[in-house]
């Protein structure tokens, strides 16, 4: 092989590369913004998330034909330890769901545990509104959680609420079907 054919070589698997991550990044989930800070009451903490989501193609069709997505944004508690795994214990996990109505030409999305809901005329609104979380009151924490290096860690998941069997299947081995982020901590107060 000459040396023009290797940097020829070379420069195309480098193009793969960029395209394959570029192909990869499109459908994600990123915090924009996460905070945790004191409430008005004695230990007790508030937080501040957003969220961006970027939709896959599958997730986009299949929500324009009736799919439910179901998002989870969960807090845990995080021990550290550096000579073993670190700890966590599961705080909180606010559900939403999202569809579309194609009747009323709405994207429907329901916050599960406060039963509000709000209709939407584009998809852009409805995944601003799913992924804010602002002054959101964290349940108490145990008195070991305090100056012991406990942290607040937080990810975001958005799945169908059910796929049909073979679809199952394949979502163990692909994350075609759903989105998960990477988890981001907060050091607590």
């Amino acid at each position: 092989m000459t040396f023009r054919g290797l940097r020829q070589l070379l420069l195309g698997l480098l193009l793969a590369l960029l395209l394959g991550q570029a192909v990869a990044e499109e459908a994600s989930i990123h915090f924009r913004e996460f905070s945790v800070y004191p409430g008005e009451q004695p230990k007790s903490l508030l937080s501040n998330v957003k969220l961006d989501y970027q939709l896959s193609d599958y997730l986009r069709e299949g929500l324009l034909n009736g799919m439910t997505l179901q998002n989870e944004i969960r807090f845990n508690l995080e021990w550290h330890n550096t000579w073993w795994w670190n700890t966590q214990r599961r705080l909180q996990t606010i559900k939403a769901e999202l569809n579309y109505h194609p009747l009323s030409q709405q994207y429907q999305l329901v916050r599960l545990d406060t039963g509000e809901n709000w209709s939407f005329p584009t998809l852009i609104a409805a995944l601003e509104k799913m992924g804010t979380l602002e002054d959101s009151p964290l349940p108490a924490l145990p008195q070991n959680a305090y100056n012991n290096d406990a942290s607040i860690f937080v990810t975001a998941k958005l799945s169908p609420k059910s796929l049909n069997l073979p679809l199952k299947v394949q979502a163990l081995f692909s994350d075609r079907y759903s989105l998960e982020s990477e988890g981001v901590m907060w050091p607590i107060p």
